[in-house]
């Protein structure tokens, strides 16, 4: 770690552990600009860049928040983190930036660089358990949330997912192992035995006999292997709790952030425009807000800032969409989009993802009655997708300045779902 970093700089890490809107506005003030233009410079587009400025932000949060993070300048460290992780992005793609990192690495200590790439492993590591835990089935996902939140007694994780308390060792294992069977290959390493991952699964949530904890502590001060798999089977653990677990500071944060998507990173770029025709366009933009303003103060400017999302789908075979939707879909290009999906579900109706995005396409189209139609099969057939599905259905209502309508399905979303937050941010400006 670098030993003296500038008091101003740290504050930026301070910011982002509590969530301070201050300091995250500072953030996009100072950087996102940049940011955005290097992106833009390197086979990127708006969203890329908005994608990749996020992660490198929560990357930051979700590392200082299980280790001692200090930089010495914060600029190029942000700078470094977001281009490696755009520079992984694009091999994915198939492609890459050479000579990424030359012109920041001068600027940069040598711990910090350590800790771009430490901070980077971790960010890796944390999607790719979070990628392989969506493609598990839904009774395991909910297993394996429960098991890994904080506080929980096996009688409540019994209680919430309907498992006997006899029975969660094994059926939590055998969630551990197909999870883990996918990230080892990943990984090219060696998978811990059927056994040996009850035990250390046991093991690490203080479910073990005292007998048994001792002759497996002793195991693993023996076997430098088995100590190895069951430190790489503890971070993945931690990694995925960060994930899926309830956290109301992580979800400030990424509400902060959401919010902040809308006003730096928009579609379409303002081209130049003479100072006088600037002037007037802008009195008659405040005309015409303070208008609707007059008319309905709550209904569009909410919906707007509430309304953003983008098409993420988990790149596993039975939910796979085509590439083209999703480049129309968060590109604003819902009429394109919505027939391309016509076809997803024409050929697998019980596709939820190509729904779901149908359904909020529909929306941006003021098609709000079709959009209804998805969302609700969403909202009764989905648990993945059940929460987001009702978060739009109420939008569906907000933009035509139904309140209560709205209201009555933001109740409907639980303080475990993981939209929560983002619930009860839109519920307070609609009061």
């Amino acid at each position: 770690m670098s030993p003296e970093p500038n008091n101003n700089d740290q504050e930026y890490i301070e910011g982002l552990l509590h969530h301070r809107p201050a300091v995250i506005e500072n953030i996009y003030q100072r950087f996102a600009f940049k940011e955005k233009r290097f992106i833009l410079q390197k086979s990127g587009n708006i969203k890329d860049a908005a994608h990749i400025f996020e992660l490198a932000l929560m990357d930051i949060y979700f590392f200082a928040r299980r280790h001692p993070l200090q930089v010495s300048d914060f600029e190029p460290f942000l700078q470094l983190l977001c281009k490696r992780i755009w520079e992984l992005e694009l091999e994915k793609r198939g492609q890459r930036i050479p000579g990424l990192q030359a012109e920041e690495l001068s600027t940069l200590s040598r711990d910090d660089i350590q800790d771009v790439e430490n901070v980077l492993k971790e960010g890796e590591r944390r999607r790719m358990a979070y990628h392989y835990y969506l493609a598990l089935p839904d009774e395991c996902k909910e297993l394996l949330r429960w098991s890994l939140s904080e506080g929980c007694l096996q009688e409540d994780i019994a209680a919430e997912t309907n498992i006997p308390v006899t029975e969660l060792p094994r059926r939590r294992t055998a969630c551990y192992r197909t999870l883990f069977m996918d990230i080892d290959t990943k990984l090219k390493t060696n998978s811990l035995s059927e056994k040996d991952l009850l035990d250390t699964d046991n093991f690490l949530n203080g479910q073990m006999p005292e007998a048994e904890r001792k002759a497996f502590s002793t195991r693993l001060q023996a076997d430098t292997l088995l100590t190895q798999q069951v430190k790489r089977f503890d971070s993945i653990r931690q990694l995925l709790a960060q994930k899926i677990c309830s956290d109301t500071n992580r979800d400030e944060l990424q509400h902060l952030l959401y919010t902040h998507r809308n006003t730096w990173y928009t579609l379409k770029d303002a081209s130049a425009t003479p100072i006088r025709y600037y002037v007037i366009l802008t009195a008659l933009t405040a005309i015409s807000i303070a208008v609707v303003m007059y008319i309905s103060p709550w209904r569009k400017n909410i919906y707007r800032q509430f309304a953003s999302t983008e098409m993420q789908i988990p790149s596993i075979d039975s939910l796979r969409l085509p590439e083209d939707a999703i480049l129309l879909f968060n590109h604003g290009h819902f009429n394109k989009a919505i027939l391309i999906l016509n076809n997803v579900i024409n050929s697998n109706p019980s596709n939820q993802y190509a729904l779901f995005y149908r359904g909020v396409a529909l929306i941006e189209k003021n098609e709000l009655s079709l959009a209804r139609t998805d969302l609700l099969a969403v909202y009764n057939n989905s648990n993945d997708l059940r929460y987001d599905a009702a978060f739009y259905l109420a939008l569906s209502y907000l933009k035509e300045g139904h309140k209560q309508e709205c209201l009555e399905w933001l109740l409907k979303i639980p303080p475990g779902a993981p939209n929560y937050l983002k619930v009860q941010k839109l519920i307070e400006e609609l009061k």
